[in-house]
């Protein structure tokens, strides 16, 4: 019996884990909140980006939310690349630490500021605040075996 409840049939594999975690992670985040920034919301309340265009950056680049003070047109810049570039990067496993840690502050400048730290109820930043402690989890533990990283000795 506690052989069955305790999975100890099942071997662990925690570079495995990663591996599933990075895909899935930084393939939500990528699809669901990256792509429409840079290529436009064919439907926004449904989360249905452009799929090649660059009406985000038309129509966000100049007014972007600006919370920490460095200018709509960084913020932007800097919120697209993670959530794009950088997701796709950390999906591959290539500078995956890097890519983790800027997703991490990211979301919690938008759980803080845009979500004002409300995990229920309406503009609740629940989402962006699990989102960037799973990103932090890949900051602290890194790519793992299966990833660009190790290949390259990052």
């Amino acid at each position: 019996m506690k052989k069955l409840f305790g999975l100890s049939f099942v071997p662990l594999n925690a570079d495995l884990g990663l591996l599933c975690f990075r895909v899935v992670l930084g393939w939500l985040v990528l699809r669901y909140h990256g792509w429409g920034k840079l290529t436009g919301w064919k439907n926004e309340p449904l989360h249905l980006p452009n799929l090649f265009a660059l009406d985000g950056v038309r129509k966000e680049f100049h007014t972007f939310p600006n919370y920490l003070g460095l200018g709509s047109e960084l913020s932007y810049t800097l919120v697209t690349w993670f959530e794009t570039f950088g997701c796709a990067m950390i999906i591959a496993g290539l500078l995956t630490r890097f890519n983790a840690l800027g997703m991490f502050i990211t979301l919690m400048v938008a759980w803080y500021f845009h979500h004002h730290t409300n995990l229920s109820g309406p503009n609740s930043g629940e989402v962006a605040f699990a989102y960037g402690f799973g990103f932090l989890l890949l900051f602290l533990a890194g790519a793992g075996k299966y990833s660009l990283d190790r290949k390259f000795g990052f």
